[in-house]
């Protein structure tokens, strides 16, 4: 068995968020290794967009951290975290998130173009 495999790729540790007074969810863990398949369910409302979004690090968090690929994105400044998604992280949203003049081949490819480094058959591969 593959050591490497077994070590989780995502981790959240006692992760928490809070508008103002309002508490949103605190204490949430999470490990996912590579190949694994997670879906977040629940009534619209409950957070979890914003969860996602803490994840990722777009939102900011009120404790805990997030780590990915071995990187602890919570310790990144703004810029550092825009750099890390830009480089290793890739969203698939629900809608209104795509250029629309764009093919979706292209939407998919605009962040290697943005890094300079296209790479048709890694699109290719995403899409299928």
């Amino acid at each position: 068995m593959n050591a490497q495999r077994d070590e989780p790729l995502l981790v959240v540790d006692s992760l928490a968020k809070r508008y103002g007074e309002t508490e949103v969810y605190r204490d949430v863990n999470l490990r996912v290794r590579a190949g694994e398949f997670v879906a977040v369910l629940g009534e619209s409302g409950v957070g979890k967009s914003t969860l996602l979004n803490c994840i990722a690090g777009l939102d900011e968090i009120a404790a805990g951290s997030v780590t990915i690929a071995g990187t602890d994105v919570t310790a990144l400044d703004e810029s550092a975290q825009a750099l890390f998604r830009r480089r290793h992280l890739g969203f698939v949203f629900q809608a209104f998130h795509v250029l629309a003049h764009l093919s979706v081949a292209h939407n998919v490819a605009l962040p290697l173009l943005l890094l300079q480094r296209p790479d048709n058959a890694r699109v290719r591969a995403m899409l299928q």
